[in-house]
């Protein structure tokens, strides 16, 4: 099992290094309207399906991932990989065509389609609104979502309206009408109305349960209320949220629990633990977990490997490669028999899941576009056209000083090119000069083709040299893009625009094509320009390290791209 949820929320207020995996994986929290443990995702051979809790199939296994029913649907991910959501029968209420989604909460979810933005649906699949500038978006948690709009965190209503103006640098979900928030490295709390309510005097803070947030000064934890009082004063090491009635706190290197007043309850003696649920917490001692009552007396003998907490009497128990469930009692309900049991975690008799958080897979690529083909002029391109040469690339003022042919101008016997090395490299030169178009992509470095070679190796005496043939005229341009930040592996939302505005612009159509070594590009042409973009799923296959790759190839001639790209591929 993964840790608490008291850990994840802190690590995520407290480290402002997002990532999807971040949200994922270190982020839980719960959503109102469960529907109890009727349909149990489980996994078995490779896929997930539903048993009740005698263990009997009520959905068999055929999906690549499965969660839990929250407001009657479930979130799944079919064989292709695509997310949808499911009926309580097993079948698509909402077909799987979504890259990513939240769980329903308040009869709402969010979706994000292939190179799309967070867009709110309900129950029937019906698109309430979007978030087109939202790099994030949560759950609705009551009654608000938070949202990241270029790394500043707020909160929109289930109309979509912005009622918290993104301003902060982190902030949790509501509980008890309160969310904790991050500025300037401190944290605190808001109300509804986005008032803060406590002051950001802290180093870092849980959300509240049962009237009371876990704080931190320095390094030490304690409590404090709704109005941001000291009820329990800073003297533990670690912390985990209340819940009925009994915090459990960390003292050194061992675990024990709290009363609401503060006083120790259960002694420090556990290795790990778990939030009391259902009158039960989970503890391990040495390699092993079982789980205590209140009093701190062992109640389920610590024998398991992994462990849930108690909800509806049960809870999930893991043995050796197996998974299974037992009462209250300790008593196998259903035999450690499946690969996998969806984690799940209570909190105020709610189930947390972890897709609580989407991403969005949109990259607004105007700026960077607008500001890249301002080098498109008419039938010429970067100041280059179909009679360009060698010679006014060495000419040119942003080229010039950075032409260098990669080849060592020895004639090979495949002289007459088509798809060997020594003829491309003989027949190129590469400026590696990078131009700034925008704070997250810049030009890595732009290669001129030619069709023939322009480098010749000349031997006199002892010593070799260079010649060139600065009238042969260029046939491909090709530009390499460095993406960063947010462009960061959007090569493909950003091809997708590219190849958008190009259309417009230029009265082309793109088409997917391949060539004769199967190399797959984007190829377009109205006669006088041609146009290839290819992406990292197009060069993977000969170079399974690259990724991030985009590039773009214009051409003067309508064959030109073809040729070098079949050169550039071939296998010799």
């Amino acid at each position: 099992m993964m840790q608490i949820i008291i850990f994840k929320m802190r690590t995520m207020i407290s480290n402002i290094k997002f990532t999807l995996i971040c949200f994922l994986c270190l982020t839980g929290i719960s959503c109102s309207n469960h529907s109890g443990l009727e349909l149990i995702p489980v996994k078995s051979s490779g896929k997930w399906g539903y048993i009740n809790k005698k263990g009997e199939y009520l959905i068999n296994p055929q999906f690549k991932d499965a969660n839990f029913f929250h407001d009657g649907l479930a979130k799944v991910v079919s064989s292709e990989g695509k997310v949808g959501y499911i009926s309580k029968d097993g079948k698509y209420q909402i077909s799987a065509t979504f890259k990513d989604g939240t769980f329903f909460s308040d009869g709402l979810a969010f979706v994000v389609s292939e190179d799309g933005y967070p867009t709110c649906i309900d129950k029937s699949g019906e698109i309430k609104f979007a978030l087109k500038q939202a790099k994030r978006v949560s759950s609705f948690r009551e009654g608000l979502a938070f949202i990241d709009v270029d790394n500043k965190f707020g909160f929109v209503d289930k109309t979509g309206k912005v009622v918290i103006t993104p301003q902060f640098d982190f902030v949790m979900l509501f509980f008890e009408g309160f969310a904790a928030v991050k500025q300037d490295n401190k944290c605190g709390f808001i109300d509804k109305t986005g008032k803060i309510v406590i002051n950001l005097q802290f180093d870092e803070v849980s959300f509240f349960s049962e009237k009371k947030a876990a704080f931190k000064n320095g390094k030490q934890w304690g409590f404090i209320d709704a109005k941001g009082s000291y009820i329990i004063n800073p003297q533990f090491d670690d912390i985990l949220l209340f819940s009925e009635g009994m915090a459990a706190i960390k003292s050194g290197k061992e675990w024990g629990y709290i009363s609401k007043d503060g006083k120790i309850a259960i002694n420090s003696q556990f290795n790990k633990v778990h939030p009391f649920s259902n009158g039960l917490a989970a503890i391990k001692q040495g390699k092993k977990y079982g789980f205590i009552n209140k009093k701190g007396k062992i109640a389920i003998n610590p024998q398991f490997d992994k462990v849930s907490m108690f909800f509806d009497d049960i809870a999930f128990v893991k043995i050796a490669d197996k998974w299974g469930i037992i009462s209250k009692k300790g008593q196998y309900l259903v035999n450690p028999q499946f690969d996998e049991i969806k984690e799940m975690y209570i909190i105020e008799t709610e189930i947390i899941e972890e897709d609580l958080v989407i991403e969005t897979d949109y990259y607004d690529a105007t700026v960077f576009i607008n500001k890249f083909f301002e080098r498109s002029n008419g039938v010429f391109f970067d100041g280059f056209g179909l009679t360009s040469t060698l010679q006014d690339v060495i000419d040119n003022s942003t080229y010039g000083d950075y032409a260098k042919c990669p080849g060592n101008g020895r004639i090979s016997h495949y002289e007459s090119g088509e798809d060997v090395i020594n003829y491309v490299q003989n027949s190129e030169v590469i400026c590696k000069n990078k131009q700034r178009l925008t704070d997250d992509i810049s030009i890595k470095d732009v290669t001129f083709h030619f069709d023939n070679r322009i480098c010749t190796a000349v031997s006199s005496g002892y010593s070799t040299t260079k010649e060139y043939n600065f009238d042969e005229k260029i046939s491909v341009i090709s530009y390499s893009f460095n993406l960063i930040g947010g462009a960061s592996g959007r090569e493909n939302a950003i091809a997708n625009e590219m190849k958008t505005y190009i259309e417009n612009k230029f009265n082309v159509k793109f088409s997917r094509t391949k060539n004769i070594w199967d190399v797959g590009y984007d190829f377009a042409s109205n006669g006088k320009m041609s146009f290839a973009i290819m992406t990292t799923k197009d060069v993977q296959d000969y170079n399974s390290k690259m990724n991030n790759h985009l590039e773009f190839f214009v051409a003067f001639e309508n064959e030109a791209i073809q040729r070098r790209i079949e050169s550039y591929y071939s296998m010799d």
